[in-house]
């Protein structure tokens, strides 16, 4: 009779949660349905061409919908079991909460999964193909990459340039402007502009000057600067959102050995990890709350709480990292251990029953 009860809540919830995605996903292409169109109209785009990079936003809205329509499916599933009092039913056999709470747990950890493989993989390829088909139609040529007030420390040196732009028709150069190298001896070489070859693993300085420690500075001219960094300029300005988990990872590896600044990567990393694990605690959290709901219109008003406060602290974490209030790690894991600490209060007073 257990076993058999909470089958049947899980088909329930299946059901419903493809319903909660398919609309989630729907309310968050809006939006994009606006910028599409105006695309069609103003750059004379194909409608297949229109259609296609829809079709790539399509693991974005996923990124947010698989998760939060957990919520959705759970609270809604149990609110018509207890409206139509199935659960008070099963409590007055013996049943415990405990009996339903861990299979919906469980279906929360397989949509964690299925939310791994797209934040990870899929969204990233689908984002990088989403750009280049737009660049297809404003650009003659791909835009350059382009960072600002990039900084390393390679082989006892410090290597900095205000501005590093790659070159589209060479992945293995970029062009650096207001360079500063501070060489292992203490002098300093400074450049309006420059380059990055990383073939030869150089830094060249166009009408250089250098000052020795202590020095006064003077003129060296073009100079090469041994440059170690095991990457290209093109993986190294690669937009993080568009890198797949293990590029993504190996980038932070590289740009770690070498002293930059991988504040932006590690968010990146964990905020995919964290939305991803998501899953199961916001199922945890609906079920703790769906067991104790007396009916459909209590599980669809706590639906409705749930998401808009889940989605205020996604939001507000995100603000806090771009103001620099949060460091990186705690930014990305704010909602879900906000959620989790939620779901125990809720679940301490409910699986007990």
């Amino acid at each position: 009779m257990p076993g058999r009860l909470a089958r049947s809540l899980l088909r329930e919830t299946a059901g419903l949660y493809v319903l909660g995605v398919a609309t989630i996903c729907l309310l968050q292409s809006v939006d994009m349905l606006s910028v599409l169109a105006r695309f069609l109209v103003q750059n004379e785009a194909t409608p297949a061409d229109t259609g296609r990079l829809l079709l790539y936003k399509v693991p974005w809205f996923l990124h947010l919908g698989l998760p939060v329509a957990v919520v959705f499916a759970v609270l809604l599933a149990c609110g018509r079991m207890a409206k139509d009092s199935e659960l008070k039913a099963a409590y007055a056999a013996g049943i415990p909460p405990r009996t339903l709470f861990w299979p919906l747990v469980a279906f929360g950890v397989a949509v964690g999964v299925v939310s791994f493989l797209n934040n990870g993989f899929l969204e990233a390829r689908a984002e990088a193909a989403y750009q280049a088909k737009v660049d297809e139609y404003l650009y003659v040529r791909p835009p350059a990459e382009l960072q600002v007030n990039v900084a390393y420390a390679v082989d006892g040196g410090v290597f900095y340039a205000s501005r590093m732009r790659s070159e589209p028709a060479d992945p293995a150069r970029a062009r650096l402007s207001g360079v500063l190298v501070v060489e292992p001896d203490g002098a300093v070489l400074a450049a309006l502009d420059g380059e990055w070859d990383s073939e030869e693993r150089v830094w060249r300085l166009f009408a250089a000057e250098r000052t020795p420690p202590g020095g006064v500075p003077a003129g060296v001219g073009a100079v090469s600067v041994p440059f170690a960094l095991e990457a290209t300029p093109a993986q190294t300005l690669a937009r993080p959102a568009e890198l797949p988990l293990d590029a993504l990872l190996a980038r932070l590896r590289t740009v770690a050995a070498a002293g930059g600044d991988t504040r932006e990567l590690r968010y990146d990393l964990h905020r995919r990890l964290a939305d991803a694990f998501s899953a199961p605690i916001f199922a945890a959290f609906a079920a703790a709350i769906a067991l104790r709901v007396r009916g459909r219109e209590a599980g669809f008003a706590w639906t409705i709480v749930l998401m808009v406060l889940f989605w205020a602290v996604w939001v507000l974490s995100g603000d806090l990292f771009s103001s620099g209030a949060l460091g990186p790690v705690v930014a990305a894991w704010l909602t879900p251990v906000a959620a989790a600490a939620g779901a125990a209060v809720v679940a301490a007073r409910t699986l007990p029953r």
